[in-house]
């Protein structure tokens, strides 16, 4: 069950059953000390919901890794990732567009990485990874933009322990949107330089945190740059046999699709439990809380009337009219998400899900609608899920 802003004037609340198939695909081929993955995941799902009925159909997320030890120093990583799907199915929504979203799009990825032992303790890796970004026709489609990434980063490490590693860290990457020019930058740059730690413990349980001073700059220079502390952290720990827990922290200026802000500072944190209860049962919690901060004010009012953005010569931004209460404000957003699942093994290749799944996003952002102002960000979500799961080795 699906619920938009009870606020929205023009769909309201919308609850729908949504019956979901995901198959699942895993390939490994260890060789020595070289791995190669391939993992495939599907995801079909229909909507009952009759203004749901368009947005359903078949999502496709390929992952393929290779790691390679070619000598005792030299090691190589090459990755890929292929998504078709809508945009509710991802991690992170683009562009900070927090509604539940149905756009269709694709992303694919690119990785490669190279590290060279440089004496019994020290290390270099050097990698690039390069993303693009597409949105397909849709009726959301207008909010969104296509865009390209490349990121380049040098890692200087030093082994600390048989598990732990620090190292200095150097970021660059460069982004190129295909949007509006006249509100969005269509080519900015991200700086990074910083340090981080990884840690490998005897349960196979990695963990890293890293931290950095960032810096964005722009080609056009009329956006408000960023300039500060960002940091990424994922931390595994097993306290006992029967229980695990992860941990994912971030601060980092992420691209915006919104009005005249070119990025969101997301500041986000992800706490997930998985305990045992006996042989069959086990108990699933995660809980994920996420604020941003838009780079720039809203701006609805033009200084003179006329042009591309105001077609209806009234001197407001034509896309941006309902946003006029809200001009002069910086978006602020926060998303909760919450999950409490159970789980039983039926057997060894059956498993049975029963869980809850709450999530509620409130912004101060308010439009103008037809009875009046509302906010609308806002967005709600109740969700009860059954599921079954089929696997064989």
């Amino acid at each position: 069950m699906e619920h938009l802003s009870e606020e929205d004037p023009l769909v309201g609340p919308v609850s729908s059953a949504i019956g979901d198939v995901q198959p699942l695909l895993r390939f490994e081929f260890p060789f020595r000390k070289s791995l190669m993955r391939l993992v495939y995941r599907g995801d079909f799902r229909s909507y009952s919901a009759e203004i749901l009925k368009n947005s359903g159909g078949m999502s496709h997320f390929l992952d393929f890794e290779t790691h390679l030890e070619s000598s005792r120093r030299l090691r190589l990583d090459i990755g890929a990732r292929y998504v078709d799907t809508i945009t509710a199915l991802l991690s992170l929504a683009p562009g900070g567009e927090y509604q539940y979203g149905t756009q269709p799009v694709v992303v694919e990825e690119g990785r490669l990485a190279t590290g060279l032992e440089l004496g019994p303790t020290q290390s270099m890796e050097l990698g690039i990874v390069q993303s693009k970004t597409t949105f397909q026709p849709g009726a959301t489609a207008a909010l969104f933009t296509d865009y390209q990434s490349q990121d380049l980063f040098l890692h200087y490490v030093v082994n600390s322990g048989p598990e732990n590693q620090v190292y200095l860290l150097l970021d660059r990457q460069h982004v190129t949107q295909n949007g509006d020019s006249l509100l969005q930058p269509d080519d900015y740059r991200i700086r990074s330089i910083g340090a981080g730690y990884r840690r490998v413990s005897a349960q196979d349980q990695a963990s890293e945190f890293k931290v950095a001073y960032t810096v964005t700059q722009f080609t056009e220079g009329l956006w408000t740059p960023f300039q500060g502390l960002t940091l990424e952290g994922d931390f595994n720990m097993a306290p006992s046999p029967q229980t695990q827990l992860h941990f994912k922290l971030r601060r980092a200026p992420l691209i915006s699709f919104f009005n005249v802000s070119a990025y969101y500072i997301n500041e986000a944190a992800n706490f997930e439990i998985n305990r045992a209860l006996g042989r069959v049962m086990g108990l699933r919690f995660l809980m994920d809380v996420q604020d941003n901060t838009f780079g720039d004010p809203i701006l609805v009012t033009l200084p003179q009337p006329g042009g591309e953005l105001d077609k209806d010569n009234d001197s407001l931004i034509d896309a941006y009219e309902n946003l006029l209460p809200s001009e002069g404000d910086v978006r602020e957003d926060r998303v909760v998400t919450a999950t409490l699942a159970l789980l039983w093994h039926a057997s060894r290749a059956m498993d049975f899900t029963v869980g809850y799944q709450h999530q509620q996003s409130r912004s101060n952002v308010e439009a103008t609608g037809k009875q009046g102002d509302y906010h609308i960000f806002d967005y709600e979500s109740h969700a009860l899920v059954l599921s079954v799961i089929l696997g064989w080795k």
